[in-house]
């Protein structure tokens, strides 16, 4: 990765929702009072905007007043620099920002005409866009990328983080792609959160604005980032055969030796889980015939391929279904 991350082990004990409480969050050695302000910023279509705000200005301050949370939004001809989306702030204690974002993310869903804004691209998983100050992306993903593959391990949401040699210049703001269930998306949210806000200088970086015209002027051409994934490989992941050389630059392709009997878990129920990974990844993923084995094995070969990021994080992933499948090692 091309941060520069914070060694820190995080194990957080809290359960942290809007109906889980406690009066602090452990991070490692340092403590996050449960009333330390937090700011979120998302990414959100101006369809979905609307449907927030309501009519009037209805809905946003009924979603203020039950949550305590303060609520913004950027005007509708304000968008995040490179895209066509709004941008929408939620500040409060974490546990009022986790209920603000359950009434957001209801309302949204439950309208026809917007709710697909909320949809990743396998238009299955719910998938939120969340803002995080480049400056504090260290502390997100930790040394060798071992605090955010924590939280993807404690979430079972998926986090993917736009890479910092891609940043626009000027734009002091990453976008971090939350993928799964509802329920999983808000523990990664409260996870990350809470361990951005224990960084000592999160008041520095971090702020209610809106508004990005101060970087980019109106039309500017600013190319979205693409993301990279949440982690870095698994030094436990299985050997892999190495790269093709037809790769195109930028992408990679590595083969995973899988054993025979474990590939139905990468495959999933009528290729639900290999569909999901290729979708939400954004790699290719191809699983040879039963009789085209790693010469010598009863491995099959399961070819990843696509951005390097991406084939990283697809590893991961596919290496945690596996060692699933085999079941609890006894020692």
């Amino acid at each position: 990765m091309a941060d520069d991350p914070q060694s820190s082990d995080f194990a957080p004990e809290e359960d942290l929702t809007p109906e889980h409480s406690s009066d602090s969050l452990t991070n490692g050695t340092t403590k996050v009072a449960a009333d330390r302000k937090v700011i979120a910023k998302f990414l959100i279509s101006n369809a979905a905007a609307g449907s927030i705000i309501g009519k009037g200005g209805a809905t946003i301050s009924e979603f203020q007043e039950q949550s305590s949370a303060r609520i913004q939004l950027s005007r509708n001809s304000e968008f995040f620099p490179g895209t066509a989306d709004r941008v929408l702030s939620v500040s409060g204690p974490v546990n009022q920002v986790l209920t603000a974002l359950h009434l957001i993310v209801g309302k949204v869903k439950s309208e026809e005409a917007v709710a697909d804004s909320l949809l990743s691209r396998d238009g299955r998983s719910t998938q939120l866009r969340l803002l995080v100050p480049a400056a504090l992306c260290g502390t997100l993903i930790g040394k060798a990328g071992a605090t955010i593959k924590s939280f993807h391990e404690d979430s079972h949401a998926i986090i993917m983080v736009s890479p910092q040699d891609r940043q626009p210049a000027g734009v002091p703001d990453r976008i971090v792609k939350i993928t799964g269930e509802l329920e999983h998306i808000m523990r990664a949210v409260a996870l990350i959160l809470s361990r951005l806000s224990s960084n000592p200088n999160y008041d520095r970086f971090t702020s209610e604005r809106t508004s990005y015209f101060n970087q980019f002027p109106q039309g500017s051409n600013v190319s979205v980032p693409a993301l990279s994934p949440s982690g870095s490989p698994n030094k436990n992941m299985p050997a892999t055969i190495p790269l093709s050389p037809g790769s195109r630059a930028g992408e990679s392709e590595v083969t995973l030796p899988v054993p025979g009997n474990r590939v139905g878990a990468i495959i999933g129920k009528g290729g639900e889980v290999i569909n999901q990974l290729k979708s939400v990844v954004g790699v290719r993923i191809r699983v040879s015939d039963r009789e085209d084995l790693v010469p010598g094995t009863q491995n099959r070969k399961v070819t990843i391929s696509g951005p390097t990021e991406c084939v990283q994080i697809a590893q991961i992933l596919i290496n945690q279904k596996i060692s699933a499948a085999a079941g609890p090692t006894n020692v």
